[in-house]
């Protein structure tokens, strides 16, 4: 008999499957996306310097393409539990703002990363990822029949 769901294929630590491509291309959307409220909150439409917007997201999309994998955030066991979502991509989104920094900071990218911008970054960056990969983690239940 044939199995009517998709279960997630691991190899290694990353599922691999179309589900998880598309939710890596979101969450680096995601990140754009907060950074384009950043710029607007300091008075930049960021729709109307898309080039800039982009440059300035650029370094913490790195950060989160290097982090989320190494740290497990598209693990099935992280996107079958709310606790283990909450706790990994958390990690994970400090550890892309410590990156993205780095990067910032080098003379790769304009703008610097005082600690206090960090700071700023990884706390409300996180009002925008958790929401989102906790909505992930409940569809991948529900399409999973846990929920």
């Amino acid at each position: 008999m044939i199995e009517s769901r998709i279960q997630p294929q691991s190899v290694g630590r990353i599922v691999t499957e179309p589900f998880v491509l598309s939710v890596a291309v979101v969450d680096a959307l995601v990140v754009v996306a907060f950074i384009g409220v950043g710029l607007f909150m300091h008075a930049m439409e960021p729709w109307t310097f898309p080039a800039y917007t982009l440059r300035t997201a650029t370094p913490f999309v790195i950060g989160w393409a290097i982090a989320a994998p190494l740290l497990g955030a598209y693990r099935g066991r992280v996107l079958e539990s709310f606790g283990r979502t909450l706790a990994v991509v958390a990690i994970a989104w400090i550890a892309a703002t410590l990156i993205g920094g780095l990067i910032r900071s080098s003379s790769l990218f304009l703008g610097g990363a005082p600690p206090e911008f960090l700071l700023v970054n990884a706390v409300l960056g996180l009002g925008f990822i958790l929401p989102w990969r906790l909505a992930v983690t409940a569809g991948h239940r529900w399409r999973a029949g846990r929920a």
